[in-house]
């Protein structure tokens, strides 16, 4: 074969190839390659949704006001301490009552801080000196209230002044535990721990009716402390039949008794309540005494500084021979357990109001302050003011027992923040310069 020929022989094999196999460039019949195909997208998928829980309940384990709703006035949560207020005469003419009534308020205040406090608190406590003045007294709560941040205030003292604060007292909510000696004015704020005045001076009666007198008169100040004994003096002796044969009013803070003091002795009277001051009370024994006047006199405790030398010490120890004073807890001198452990503390205690030759206030307002701390642990940790009224009024079911104190059982208004019911009697002798119990812890006889 020539060579032209073997030339055509192989194009036309290679145009057979080329045809057989497609051109890829010309959209030939080939069957086209499969499409690619995407992977279907995954179903959107919510985000799930959020478990709720709850916050663990408060419980002891949070510290001071586990139970205490928000910011409370004097609740230092952050620093585990409360705040608590007192006024007290600790100078004036008063002064030998205030110094042991604010030392008995401090050395339970020590005593519990020292054995921990009360469910993670410990308590501060802020006190003034009011001078025995009613607008001192004043100022001083509203000092405490806007200044201090009292929570509340503690055994204050003063009783002719002490009701001037409770408009303030009212408006702030800041309960008032253990007024010595005021009125019961059935005021939410304001619980009582002793007996009344008027219940003191009813009791003092009884204990006149006892000894035979017949003829009872009144000595008192004109003011609400004076009103008290009158009121008491009207109800009881119509009880025992006795008869009133004067009612004679002094000034607040005034030395001038002879007046009264000479209208009692022209009604020929056995017996004599009186409602006065320590001052007023040692002047009114030693002008009886020098007109060779014998009656029996019973004051209630506050006036009468039973147990100690309040009264006695500022009259001639011959006129204050027998004198009787209305009897709101234990005697300092009581061999009971309670008053034994509080006189050892007495005893080492070297702040203010040491030197006060009044150790029956200190006990008193020891007792007082003990009540308010048992009361502060049934709080459970809620110190509003809400919580702690209702469990001060639901004390009739479950008393509070203060040996040194009658027992307290508060309830709701009215009447029920008298907490406490009955009142000894002591007797002075000036020859031992002691005070005896002559009368238990009894209610007024009716």
């Amino acid at each position: 074969m020539s060579k032209l020929l073997k030339v055509l022989a192989l194009l036309f094999a290679f145009a057979l190839v080329v045809a057989a196999c497609g051109n890829d460039d010309d959209g030939g019949d080939a069957a086209p390659a499969p499409a690619a195909t995407e992977a279907p997208a995954p179903a959107a998928t919510e985000a799930p949704e959020p478990v709720a829980t709850e916050a663990p309940a408060p419980s002891p384990d949070d510290g001071c006001g586990w139970a205490t709703d928000g910011d409370m006035r004097g609740v230092d949560k952050e620093n585990g301490v409360i705040t608590i207020g007192s006024s007290q005469p600790f100078t004036g003419r008063a002064a030998v009552a205030g110094e042991g009534l604010i030392a008995g308020i401090i050395i339970a205040v020590d005593e519990i801080n020292a054995n921990g406090g009360i469910d993670g608190c410990t308590f501060e406590l802020v006190w003034e000196d009011d001078r025995f003045e009613i607008e001192q007294m004043v100022t001083n709560v509203r000092k405490m209230i806007e200044q201090d941040d009292v929570w509340g205030f503690v055994g204050t003292a003063g009783s002719q002044a002490i009701p001037s604060t409770y408009p303030d007292i009212e408006a702030a909510g800041t309960p008032l535990w253990g007024p010595v000696s005021p009125a019961d004015q059935d005021i939410q704020e304001v619980y009582l721990t002793n007996p009344t005045r008027t219940e003191q001076g009813r009791i003092c009666i009884d204990y006149f009716a006892e000894q035979g007198a017949t003829k009872v008169a009144a000595i008192g100040q004109d003011n609400e402390l004076g009103e008290e004994a009158f009121n008491a003096i009207d109800m009881q002796a119509p009880v025992h039949g006795m008869e009133i044969v004067a009612k004679e009013e002094v000034e607040v803070l005034s030395d001038a008794v002879a007046p009264a003091v000479l209208s009692v002795i022209d009604s020929g009277a056995d017996a004599v309540l009186t409602a006065l001051d320590g001052t007023q009370n040692g002047l009114v024994l030693d002008q009886f005494h020098e007109a060779g006047f014998d009656p029996l006199v019973c004051s209630d405790q506050g006036s009468a500084g039973a147990g100690g030398q309040t009264t006695v010490g500022l009259a001639v120890p011959e006129a204050a021979d027998g004198y009787l004073g209305g009897l709101q807890g234990a005697l300092p001198d009581s061999d009971m357990e309670f008053v034994q452990h509080w006189l050892a503390m007495w005893e080492a205690y070297d702040g203010p109001g040491a030197g006060s030759l009044a150790p029956n206030f200190s006990l008193q307002t020891y007792s007082i302050t003990r009540a308010f701390f048992e009361l502060w642990d049934r709080l459970d940790g809620d110190y509003s003011y809400e919580n702690f009224h209702a469990t001060a009024e639901a004390m009739g079911d479950d008393p509070i027992l203060i040996p040194a104190m009658p027992v307290l059982a508060c309830g709701p208004l009215p009447g029920g923040h008298g907490c406490a019911s009955g009142a000894g009697i002591a007797e002075y002798d000036a020859e031992t310069m002691s005070w005896t119990q002559v009368r238990e812890f009894l209610p007024p006889a009716s």
